[in-house]
């Protein structure tokens, strides 16, 4: 793949900085935070810009963007510490719809996406998940014309602001197994289901979504019977990806706050930056900031490639691990550069390092991912 942007995406690139350092500057993502974490207003604007319908197929009435410019957004929002949910309430239903629905529920749902006439969470994790999306106990068993569901899904990114929610269940097998997996879309008030609200550690609104014998129709299920997983698996991968590509924004937004408090913070009469111990750390930053975009590239490379489905997410297990350990090692540094003040609200740096704690929450931590990308390894020698 070649990864020198083109000027199609420069031009995006720029735009989207420019909203995020203008339009979505840090005193109103603070007012956001306080206000419950989720601003309309904000959702509204993305609509209007098209970012909503970056992900969407030009025949379901999208934009058409390619992994390479949903990336390119998703990294400048992880640079502005976007509260509402482009990953988890735009792209990653928009994936789920493409990989696992069928062409009639898309022209339902893909367009009122785009347009932000309806935001869609999606309830895939469990509490004993850890990233592994085929380890589903909530169930869903057939009952006359329609299905009975029953189960617990942990920290569904903003399920009490969402109008749908697409919730995976298990129609066969037992957990852990790719075999029987299901979707469906659920409406809010859908008898026995409740939600219990939660803030997250940065201020992301979330909710535990507990079903108790939820009664849904035979038409809430989403593409075939037992058959969700490849789609639901390529999903993830596709928003594992772009997780990456917005702590990689986040990582560089580190380094320039890091680079400028050096030059103004004096001791001994002089600025710290003049320090040779302090520019060794900064260059320390600097060089794993490289290594993490250069995992974030060959994660995109991936997306793009034909590889099986259980290799192309062992390789992308692989790139969530180092950007992981690259951006735990450079938010850490750029506390410890601010000293006490890095913990405090009124600095951004301490806020990229409650991100980046939540990013290794969602979808396996650092730990998954490497054992994952390590038991691939460890396939492909026994092979050879």
């Amino acid at each position: 793949m070649d990864f020198n942007l083109s000027d199609e995406q420069r031009m995006l690139q720029e735009n989207a900085r420019r909203f995020m350092e203008k339009d979505y500057a840090f005193s109103r993502r603070q007012a956001i935070a306080t206000s419950g974490g989720f601003e309309p207003q904000v959702w509204r604007e993305f609509a209007e810009m098209g970012w909503l319908a970056a992900g969407i197929p030009e025949a379901f009435g999208g934009v058409g963007f390619g992994a390479v410019e949903t990336a390119i957004l998703a990294e400048e929002m992880g640079r502005g510490l976007l509260l509402e949910p482009y990953l988890h309430g735009c792209l990653l239903p928009a994936a789920v719809l493409r990989h696992c629905a069928d062409e009639a529920q898309q022209a339902e749902l893909l367009p009122a996406i785009g347009s932000g006439e309806i935001l869609l969470a999606v309830a895939c994790s469990e509490p004993e998940s850890r990233g592994d999306v085929a380890w589903v106990t909530t169930t869903a068993q057939r009952r006359g014309d329609g299905y009975i569901l029953n189960g617990h899904k942990s920290a569904v990114v903003c399920a009490a602001q969402s109008d749908r929610l697409l919730v995976v269940a298990r129609t066969a097998g037992e957990p852990a197994s790719i075999e029987g997996l299901s979707l469906f879309v659920l409406e809010r008030d859908t008898p026995g289901m409740s939600l219990e609200t939660v803030r997250l550690l940065d201020g992301t609104p979330a909710a535990d979504l507990r079903l108790d014998n939820a009664v849904v129709p035979a038409d809430a299920l989403l593409g075939r019977e037992g058959h969700a997983y490849v789609g639901l698996q390529r999903a993830t991968d596709e928003l594992i990806v772009h997780q990456c590509s917005e702590i990689v924004g986040g990582m560089e937004d580190v380094l320039a706050l890091c680079a400028d408090y050096l030059k103004t913070r004096k001791q001994f009469g002089v600025p710290i930056g003049s320090f040779q111990a302090l520019q060794h750390r900064m260059a320390d930053m600097a060089i794993e900031t490289m290594q993490a975009r250069a995992s974030l590239h060959r994660g995109l490379a991936m997306l793009a490639g034909e590889a099986p489905v259980h290799e192309r997410s062992a390789q992308i297990s692989g790139c969530k691990a180092q950007v992981m350990r690259s951006a735990k090692f450079v938010t850490a540094q750029g506390i410890q550069l601010h000293g006490g003040y890095g913990l405090t609200e009124e600095f951004r740096v301490g806020h990229h390092y409650r991100r980046l704690v939540l990013s290794n929450a969602w979808w396996g931590g650092l730990e998954y991912h490497l054992a994952r990308y390590a038991r691939s390894i460890q396939g492909l020698v026994a092979a050879a």
